[in-house]
């Protein structure tokens, strides 16, 4: 469990680097997978470095896993965006390290990366690693972890183009055994397919936020789906883009980011799915997800800022939902 009351804190930043802040910000979460919303410069890093216990924060209260993060980092799997990886070993070596450091019972290498389907990385040294491989090694040394609190930062970003499915599959089960996992990220769509509640971070100030807010970006003229296709060029797309606009429950068909995801429009949403799921079939295309849209964050943030709108009280893991009614005043915010 995590837990920060009233918690104010700063990164000093760098070269290019803004700092990273955190303003008063209260809130708890136990299992399962929070997602919050925002960028380094709204406070996202310093969260993380706090909830890690490589922050102390300049007021306020934060117990991780019952304790002082910064004297339980045993009981906490960090995993920035830019990760560092002991640069003269092997990735088999830093796997072991990782073990004893936390005093796990030793567990073997090829075990600790298949989650990610990193074995063939096993006997690499890390100075021969990609960027991409580098963050993928240390994401399944921290989801095969025992710590009890996963902290990522971009989970899905910076990876090649099959691991993301993997990180959210090797995630979701950390969070169903009971784990408790923040994620940072400015990707509503990761945020929505990660998390089990959502909150956003805007210059420093925490904003709880109902799941239905992020997918208002379906607008009110009737359903749309967003499917997203394993394509390498237009062409291969082009037959299931022909086959969608015959169906009678679409009114309209988009494509973006490199024709690789179609927009799919009509009335009813059962019908557009259905229509989808035909037409995959029929042209046998390699659809990777199907999915609703999302809201931009800008837009997510302007309407939190509304004179109407507040924050949504963050229910406890395991709960009902609640009901997307916001209170006039957000949690955390004097």
């Amino acid at each position: 469990m995590i837990a920060l009351d009233a918690v104010s804190a700063r990164t000093g930043g760098g070269w290019r680097k803004a700092p990273s802040l955190l303003t008063n910000v209260t809130l708890a979460w136990e299992s399962g997978v929070l997602a919050i919303l925002g960028t380094p410069a709204d406070g996202t890093t310093a969260l993380l470095d706090v909830l890690a216990g490589a922050l102390r924060v300049r007021a306020g209260r934060v117990a991780v896993d019952g304790g002082d993060p910064a004297e339980g980092r045993s009981r906490i799997a960090y995993v920035p965006l830019n990760v560092a990886l002991p640069d003269a070993m092997r990735v088999d070596e830093v796997c072991d390290l990782a073990g004893r450091i936390r005093g796990e019972p030793a567990t073997p290498a090829l075990s600790r990366l298949a989650p990610l389907g990193l074995e063939l990385l096993a006997s690499r040294r890390v100075r021969f690693l990609s960027p991409a491989e580098a963050r993928a090694v240390a994401l399944s040394i921290a989801l095969t972890s025992r710590a009890p609190v996963l902290l990522v930062e971009e989970p899905l970003s910076g990876l090649d183009s099959q691991a993301p499915a993997r990180v959210i599959a090797a995630l979701r089960a950390r969070a169903t055994a009971g784990a408790t996992v923040v994620i940072t990220t400015a990707s509503v769509r990761d945020a929505t397919r990660l998390g089990d509640q959502l909150g956003v971070l805007t210059r420093g100030v925490f904003t709880h936020l109902p799941p239905s807010l992020a997918h208002g970006g379906a607008g009110n003229g009737g359903a749309k789906l967003r499917v997203v296709v394993a394509a390498s060029t237009p062409s291969e797309v082009a037959p299931l883009i022909a086959a969608l606009a015959e169906g009678a429950s679409v009114s309209s068909v988009e494509t973006a980011f490199a024709s690789v995801a179609i927009l799919v429009s009509g009335r009813d949403l059962l019908a557009l799915a259905r229509a989808v799921a035909s037409a995959a079939a029929r042209t046998q295309a390699r659809v990777l997800a199907i999915e609703s849209p999302v809201m931009p964050l800008d837009a997510i943030r302007a309407t939190i800022a509304a004179p109407s709108l507040g924050g949504l009280p963050l229910r406890p893991s395991g709960a009902a939902p609640s009901p997307d009614v916001l209170p006039s005043r957000p949690p955390g915010v004097t």
